[in-house]
């Protein structure tokens, strides 16, 4: 768990270091600000083909992925950190969006294997704390070595410390076993896996809900650096230790999925979750002359998303048992597609609408993907134990 925490931290802070520092990478690749969110973009659309690679987890293992992820990862950094020039930045955060790709499903599916269902609401939950933890710590010791050294430098840390991640889990996982190995081989020649796991109507409508929510908040997250700096006048180091506002509210919500979610029943919690994040939303329309009241509108924001979308892959690591890995591969590629969508409209409707276009889409795609998961799920949630 200590492993996949502080490994998933890194991969997020590098991942969302791109949306708060926007402008500032967008001054140095000499590019503007639209051109910075494609980017952005690029990196979620990576997630579109990593099932290709996910699936093996099931076959040959988790180690052997996890170590493969990491070693990209940490290529994929060190390009960008020495080669500023615009094609080759999009390439490498090509890269790393696929190397986190990979990286965030095998580690959900190695705790559905690890943590029984009655508590795994928990065990994700604090997993996931990884997320909160790129906000209140990555963030703000990004601005703080942009802005004492220059937009590079922090790559160059990023893929120092995932060669050091590849080497804890070269140390601390244990070799994957062969027999274990064999017999997914031949169950999955068996099964057509995809086509498997995408046959049950659950799982579809999971893919879904997922690809909404991840919409309607990179919708907003790909602006928000923009829109403190540009409505409040704030530099990169206020902006990066603003995002502990932010982070905080993230990790309420990933202790409110640990300590709350398995007791309230999952899709109870999550369905509750989606109709308090669209309202959030909406209420940012309203926020904006003030400060400290955007601060809090979008710590309403991310902690109801947090404990929306923890839970959902809480309960998606139940969905098809014998095939997690896969499972999540997928869950976590249409949320890559619905962020792909978010970063590019973000970007278009912020130079356009301002505030209240980026909002107003961002609450209905909530809705939207509230209704399809009530829609599918009008009957309870069963799931076999």
């Amino acid at each position: 768990m200590a492993t996949a925490t502080g490994g998933k931290c890194l991969i997020n802070t590098a991942k969302r270091m791109m949306y708060p520092f926007a402008p500032a990478i967008a001054r140095g690749l000499g590019v503007n600000l639209g051109s910075v969110t494609s980017i952005i973009a690029i990196n979620q659309a990576a997630s579109i083909v990593a099932p290709a690679i996910v699936v093996l987890g099931d076959r040959i293992g988790y180690r052997l992925l996890l170590l493969f992820a990491f070693m990209l990862f940490s290529i994929g950094m060190f390009a960008a950190g020495f080669l500023p020039i615009y094609s080759i930045v999009m390439i490498c955060f090509l890269l790393a969006g696929f190397s986190k790709s990979i990286i965030d499903p095998v580690f959900q599916a190695i705790a559905g294997n690890m943590v029984p269902f009655e508590k795994r609401g928990m065990a994700i939950g604090i997993m996931e704390i990884a997320w909160a933890g790129s906000t209140l710590i990555g963030l703000p010791l990004t601005g703080l070595v942009i802005e004492k050294y220059n937009w590079q430098t922090p790559f160059q840390i990023y893929g120092v410390l995932s060669l050091i991640c590849f080497l804890v889990v070269l140390k601390v996982f244990p070799k994957d076993d062969v027999q274990k190995k064999n017999k997914l081989k031949q169950q999955n020649k068996t099964i057509q896996t995809w086509k498997n796991v995408l046959r049950f109507p659950k799982v579809r409508a999971m893919l879904l809900f997922a690809f909404f929510m991840c919409l309607a908040n990179d919708n907003l997250f790909v602006i928000y650096g923009a829109w403190l700096e540009d409505d409040f006048g704030l530099t990169l180091t206020a902006i990066g230790f603003g995002t502990v506002f932010i982070g905080l509210s993230e990790v309420l919500g990933e202790i409110l999925t640990a300590f709350f979610a398995d007791r309230m029943g999952l899709k109870r919690s999550m369905t509750a979750g989606a109709v308090l994040t669209g309202l959030s939303y909406y209420l940012l329309i309203f926020l904006g002359s003030s400060l400290g009241l955007v601060l809090l509108g979008l710590f309403f924001v991310f902690l109801t998303f947090e404990f929306t979308i923890v839970t959902s892959m809480s309960l998606s690591t139940e969905l098809v048992p014998e095939l997690r890995a896969t499972t999540m591969s997928l869950y976590f590629a249409a949320a890559g597609i619905g962020r792909v969508i978010g970063a590019l409209s973000g970007g278009i409707l912020w130079g356009q609408f301002g505030i209240t276009g980026v909002c107003i889409l961002s609450g209905t795609a909530t809705f939207i993907g509230f209704f399809v998961l009530v829609s599918h799920y009008h009957k309870p949630f069963r799931i076999k134990q």
